[in-house]
């Protein structure tokens, strides 16, 4: 078996491997929400693999360790290369399932919409695997100045700083006044009914009940398990209606719901200059209130949603911070009345989750941008008259290996050479890759003082100096002649 198969089959692997556990996870939680599977005891939610806050939690402490490992400048193109790789899947990913959603809404249940938007959480929250996964060199390169790159990238970072920022204030104050205006629920009625719903989703962790004279719709809020509270409007509910509540927002408590909105609050950050992202985030938040109210009237009555969408009519209200709530803004009422009333049989969505997380793991790592454009005499700092071997390999001429035997008018032609260097994650572990593939023509040279090694293949070149295990990765500005540079093996 060739490296370029064995290093696809590990690819394909893995993205199956990811995939498998997406899918199960999904099924085995909707089995259990849907009453046809008992959740094991030592769960107490419904969580879908992974808990959405590790998002935020991931690429920070993968960053911090590259920075242990390798400091400096490389540590910084590493982690900018992670940053860059999050920003544009959540940037396009967030955009196609923005055009496609009312047709996935049509077909597939509200759950399995709502966990699409999840997968960037399942793709990064390890950025480790999915550095294995993206282990090719990218198919577009995009060359900006470095200045330009450092001036683009403290924007974007002080814009993502200062709206999560702002975001995590706002929670903080909202969640403050809400308690300063609330008192604890007193009907005993109402309390052994709260009390009566958590006991049949197995929730035996204590969640406050509380009536506030600010909201108009019941919310949850709450980021630790021990601390989430969900308020009441100053309203009369019917035992009937009351029941309905409780049902939808103890299911937002078992999914962790709240930490689903920080997740989403966080990539609205990340990609703040994107207004398709902030729409991609607002229809995601919708979802997440369509899948409560799908799961609170699975195989109710026609009467029984009657009453619940005469509950959504009479509450509406907005959600602030990262809470969640039975009813949301009249924006979207529309739709959720008409999903309530009318009962679809729809599909689970088991093997769509499958079939995207699939495909997303080979989509990573497919754009890069390159910096710091300069001849390839400046970047080596050496003499390149100073070759002491070089090798060409021309599979496409179906020749092997072959010396070039007039090295130095190779090193004049190479000095005036201008390569880019990668913003990217590189160990040079990419004989997976097209570009390093079988039928690639390869250039290897070697300089003896300093001690440097130069590797060209495709648009690429590495370097590695002073027995260094991992290179550094440059794209070459223009192509090489390798008409050329076969024509120097034969003087």
């Amino acid at each position: 078996m060739s490296d370029l198969m064995f290093a696809y089959g590990i690819r394909i692997f893995l993205a199956v491997y990811m995939a498998v556990i997406l899918a199960a996870s999904f099924h085995a939680t909707w089995k259990e929400e849907t009453g046809k599977k008992k959740r094991p005891a030592v769960r107490t939610d419904t969580v879908i693999w992974v808990d959405p806050i590790v998002f935020a939690i991931g690429p920070v402490v993968f960053v911090f360790f590259i920075f242990l490992l390798y400091g400096g400048k490389r540590g910084a193109v590493y982690s900018l290369s992670t940053l860059i790789d999050i920003f544009l899947f959540i940037s396009i990913y967030f955009t196609i399932l923005l055009v496609f959603l009312p047709v996935l809404r049509k077909y597939y249940t509200a759950r399995a919409c709502a966990t699409l938007w999840l997968i960037p959480v399942f793709l990064f929250y390890m950025p480790h695997i999915y550095s294995r996964i993206a282990a090719e060199l990218p198919y577009v390169v995009i060359y900006i100045p470095e200045k330009m790159i450092q001036i683009l990238v403290g924007i974007w970072l002080a814009g993502f700083l200062i709206l999560l920022t702002a975001q995590v204030v706002s929670h903080l104050l909202f969640s403050r006044k809400l308690m300063k205006a609330s008192e604890e629920v007193e009907d005993p009625a109402l309390t052994e009914l709260w009390e009566c719903e958590k006991k049949k989703l197995g929730q035996d962790f204590p969640v406050g009940l509380r009536v506030c004279r600010l909201i108009s719709t019941p919310l949850t809020i709450g980021m630790w398990k021990e601390g989430r509270i969900t308020y009441l409007p100053e309203q009369q509910y019917t035992r009937e209606e009351a029941e309905l509540v409780f049902c939808h927002e103890l299911h937002h408590i078992q999914r962790n719901d709240t930490h689903t909105k920080f997740f989403l609050a966080f990539c609205k950050a990340f990609g703040w200059p994107l207004p398709f992202v902030w729409l991609a985030v607002r229809r995601a938040e919708d979802d997440l209130e369509l899948s409560c109210d799908e799961i609170v009237l699975k195989d109710a009555d026609s009467d029984r949603r009657k009453t619940y969408a005469r509950l959504l009519l009479t509450t509406a209200g907005n959600a602030r911070g990262f809470t969640t709530c039975l009813s949301a803004s009249a924006e979207t009422l529309r739709y959720r009345m008409k999903e309530t009333v009318h009962e679809k049989k729809k599909r689970t969505g088991t093997g769509l989750l499958f079939l995207v997380m699939f495909l997303s793991c080979f989509t990573v790592g497919k754009i890069a941008f390159a910096m710091d454009r300069a001849d390839i005499s400046e970047v080596l700092q050496a003499d390149l008259t100073d070759i002491s071997h070089a090798v060409l390999k021309n599979d496409a001429k179906g020749t092997e290996y072959a010396e070039i035997q007039d090295v130095k008018a190779l090193a004049v032609y190479l000095a005036d050479q201008q390569v880019e260097e990668m913003v990217y994650q590189y160990d040079g572990n990419v004989s997976g890759s097209p570009a390093k593939g079988a039928n690639v023509r390869n250039l290897n040279c070697e300089i003896t003082s300093p001690d440097i090694e130069i590797h060209i293949f495709g648009d690429y070149m590495e370097i590695y100096r002073d027995g260094y295990l991992i290179p550094t990765l440059y794209h070459m500005a223009e192509p090489l002649d390798w008409e050329y540079i076969g024509t120097l093996v034969e003087r």
